[in-house]
């Protein structure tokens, strides 16, 4: 297995989101670079009067390198750590707490001043814990003479922590020069640019720090946080997302409203919604926010086809979200049917949410979605579609695996856990609660997978974020404000939830005191 620095962040957040801070991992892979270095010693038959040189960069890598000093120094071994700059420059809390442990350690290990050469130059063993993943572009003094310092010198054994200084952990790339290990111990999988420089990782160890399979297995505020593109400092407008919903009924005027409201909340910048003239006038009236047409009457049927691509074209919408409010008609029923169909051979690559009464126009087992689609069906949905039912996800993700194989499509099964699943791919969602299930939260969450759509191009991470972000809304209600949960109310947290996705989740699970 191979894990990016993007995936490994996501990680790391989800596992905080479990309550395990990093420190404790930063623990566990100082540890395992120590024992690493141990065993080396001993397979070796070297003698014990080694002189071990740790580099110590300002952040978490070598935080990890610091408690790999405290662990060898509590086994005899003579240690030195050369920081890269001064300890007041040092910036990861947790590198800073390890620090002050070990600046009490006076007896045991030694630091030197910042990028003294000479130490390195004279290492037996030289631990590289320098940069790791945080390498961006060329190495700059004081860390590039550092690295070189370390390469010329005599040692009989260099270790990289992570991944060694100066390699881009996900392509490979050497900018100018890297350090040269002879092992490199990297944290939870292996990146896949080590596997590419083995002149450079040497013998590859992949440590075990004890991130927890549901920091994985469960969407956390992870994905959140690193999942979603930021925009640009000169973004101009557009550049957000431009979703279209198509939906409402002279029976739901509200569904499409919120829906286009929800994409607004968590980033889009546009939100055009195409309702049937009888409730062009309510719609509106929710809020001047979004831009409503019509087609004629008081709800959709197949004649309205030409009216839906005209806006298609004209809006020019990065995602669509149907079916929310649409209303069970016969000829609404027709309408959907036609639509997917247009939209799955005309709009290619247009991407797509299909909710509520839009499922109805699926033909399963002849539709085909070409993996641009997700679908939102609740479990009693999920049954008129497929007619396979779905009692727990866990037990029965073969069937859901099937109907996304079958339907070429993202499927967001809604449940008191939600599973998201992307051919053999799937993942679960744990947040929302019980008082979620009155109607348009459903819609909340069509337009939140509509504008994360829009912003990723990325159907199983739309959904994924969508489910984890509308369940955290309602959390926060529920847990946090003890309010009764509702879509309007949902909107309206959504904003700041989706800004600060960590904190809230702390906070609503009772994790940890941080402040909002």
């Amino acid at each position: 297995m191979v894990i990016t620095v993007q995936e490994m962040r996501i990680l790391e957040v989800n596992t905080i989101g479990l309550g395990i801070p990093l420190r404790m991992l930063m623990e566990a892979a100082g540890k395992s670079v120590a024992d690493t270095v141990i065993e080396e010693i001993k397979s070796r038959n070297l003698e014990r009067d080694l002189e071990i040189v740790v580099l110590m960069g300002k952040g978490g890598n070598g935080g990890d390198g610091v408690v790999a000093a405290r662990y060898l120094a509590s086994r005899g071994y003579g240690v030195t750590i050369v920081p890269s700059h001064s300890l007041k420059d040092v910036e990861h809390p947790d590198t800073k707490a390890n620090l002050d442990i070990v600046l009490r350690m006076t007896n045991s290990i030694r630091i030197t001043r910042p990028a003294c050469l000479e130490v390195i130059r004279d290492a037996d063993i030289i631990i590289d814990g320098l940069l790791g993943t945080g390498v961006k572009g060329e190495l700059r003094d004081p860390i590039k003479s550092m690295v070189e310092e370390a390469n010329k010198a005599k040692s009989i054994l260099r270790v990289a922590i992570d991944t060694p200084t100066g390699l881009n952990p996900d392509t490979g790339d050497i900018h100018g020069v890297a350090f040269k290990a002879d092992i490199t111990v990297t944290m939870h999988d292996v990146k896949p640019g080590l596997l590419k420089k083995p002149e450079y990782t040497g013998r590859i160890v992949v440590a075990n720090i004890g991130i927890p399979l549901e920091s994985k297995m469960y969407i956390g505020p992870g994905d959140a946080v690193y999942g979603v593109p930021k925009k640009p400092r000169d973004a101009h407008k557009g550049m957000g997302g431009r979703v279209l919903v198509i939906g409402g009924s002279k029976y739901y005027t509200g569904a499409p409203a919120l829906a286009g409201a929800a994409a607004l909340a968590i980033g889009a910048d546009l939100s055009f919604i195409v309702v049937p003239e009888y409730i062009k006038s309510v719609v509106s009236s929710y809020t001047p926010e979004l831009i409503v047409v019509s087609v004629p009457g008081d709800h959709f049927m197949p004649d309205h086809i030409s009216y839906i691509e005209k806006y298609i074209e004209y809006f020019r919408p990065h995602a669509i979200v149907f079916g929310n409010g649409l209303s069970r008609e016969e000829d609404t029923i027709e309408f959907a049917k036609e639509f997917i169909e247009i939209v799955t051979s005309k709009y290619k690559e247009l991407l797509l949410v299909i909710d509520a009464d839009g499922l109805k126009g699926i033909k399963y087992g002849e539709t085909k979605f070409s993996w641009n689609t997700v679908i939102t069906p609740h479990r009693g949905e999920f049954k008129a579609l497929t007619n396979t039912r779905v009692d727990n996800v866990f037990k029965d993700i073969d069937h859901i695996i099937e109907a996304s194989r079958v339907l070429e499509a993202t499927i967001l099964l809604k449940a008191p856990i939600d599973a998201i699943v992307k051919s053999d791919t799937y993942r679960f969602n744990r947040t929302g609660n019980e008082d979620m299930s009155i109607g348009g939260t459903g819609d909340v969450l069509a337009g939140l997978v509509g504008a994360l759509l829009a912003k990723t191009k990325d159907t199983f991470k739309a959904a994924a974020i969508a489910a984890y972000l509308n369940g955290l809304a309602g959390d926060y209600l529920y847990y946090v404000e003890k309010e009764n949960v509702s879509p309007a109310k949902m909107i309206e947290i959504l904003p700041r939830i989706s800004k600060n996705p960590l904190d809230y989740h702390l906070r609503i699970y009772g994790i940890s005191d941080s402040t909002i």
